[in-house]
């Protein structure tokens, strides 16, 4: 990133940051670690200063997630935090520290993405309404099913486990959210997933950077995957999975469904992906971060977004084929 990009990214996160009710004397505590380009986290302490916020950066090397972070450091400064922005190649959603914060009302948002993504899909109060729309009807229903005409039949069971409202802005206590989302999701119980995904041509395997080019199959049997057939994408898929050597990964996380229509299918980006409008997500391998509160512990998080399908809370239709029937959906 260039250095004079600063000048647009402090803009970009004033707006950001005013959506998520900074206010002038709350503390803001940015997070960016050495791998991280250091003019996103300068910016958001540009941006917070000129709110009226006490603004410190915390600097964290890069460990991944299976390694401890320096908690007696960062840690402390979460106790203290009001909004918390990460600008970090850490996924610090997993994280011990990011719960505690959640838990006595701290709001963080994760900012991790492109700056094209992030000026593209930055705040807007459309989303917000659609998404907490979304996440307060499915709050009233127990199961989700999903099918298409590709052959997608799926079924599972939601339970007690939280209903997410993602709209790319920490604005209320206790919210973690990802500038650029725009989904409702929730972690199935496990166990609980069955029957068949069938990605058709042109959905999209974010984490390998890939849209599909022919049929891949997966069938699911008490939330396990146990088959895959197709080409070259079902070839893919399976050695993705096994090369994580973990029973875990194999295993379904978590739902969801966008609900952004200024995401672009095209663009190459996940959140794009995840947020396009009336698209359908399964995921397989972890959905233990501290939002999603569920059990399955995997090194894998790979994410299956699929266009064109119909998904039903109990017995009441959402989405058509793609397409919204819920009004205030639309």
């Amino acid at each position: 990133m260039n250095n004079s990009a600063i000048t647009e990214l402090i803009g970009l996160y004033k707006h950001q940051l005013k959506m998520s009710n900074l206010k002038s004397g709350e503390i803001c505590v940015v997070v960016t670690d050495m791998a991280y380009s250091p003019l996103s986290a300068d910016a958001c302490m540009g941006a917070a200063s000129e709110l009226g916020a006490e603004v410190v950066k915390i600097t964290l090397p890069f460990i991944g997630r299976d390694r401890a972070l320096p908690g007696k450091s960062w840690g402390a400064a979460m106790c203290k935090a009001d909004l918390i922005v990460t600008n970090t190649t850490n996924k610090l959603h997993y994280f011990e520290e990011i719960r505690n914060a959640l838990d006595r009302g701290a709001r963080v948002l994760l900012a991790g993405q492109k700056l094209q993504v992030m000026e593209r899909l930055k705040g807007d109060l459309e989303v917000v309404r659609r998404s907490k729309a979304g996440a307060s009807l499915m709050r009233k229903y127990n199961y989700i099913r999903i099918c298409s005409d590709e052959g997608t039949d799926l079924v599972m069971e939601r339970g007690n486990r939280p209903v997410l409202a993602n709209y790319g802005l920490a604005d209320e206590p206790g919210h973690l959210d990802f500038w650029g989302a725009g989904m409702v999701q929730t972690a199935q119980l496990e166990g609980t997933l069955k029957g068949t995904m069938v990605l058709g041509t042109g959905d999209h395997m974010f984490y390998m950077g890939r849209y599909v080019n022919s049929p891949v199959k997966v069938k699911f049997k008490e939330g396990r995957v146990v088959d895959i057939q197709g080409g070259l994408d079902a070839f893919l898929l399976r050695k993705h999975l096994e090369s994580y050597n973990e029973e875990s990964a194999w295993m379904a996380g978590h739902t969801s469904w966008g609900t952004d229509r200024r995401a672009l299918w095209a663009a190459r980006s996940p959140m794009d992906a995840e947020s396009y409008y009336g698209n359908v997500q399964i995921e397989i391998g972890s959905n233990n971060d501290v939002t999603f509160q569920g059990k399955n512990h995997s090194r894998a998080h790979l994410g299956h977004c699929m266009l064109n399908c119909s998904l039903y809370l109990d017995d009441l239709l959402v989405i058509d084929h793609g397409k919204f029937v819920i009004p205030e959906m639309r």
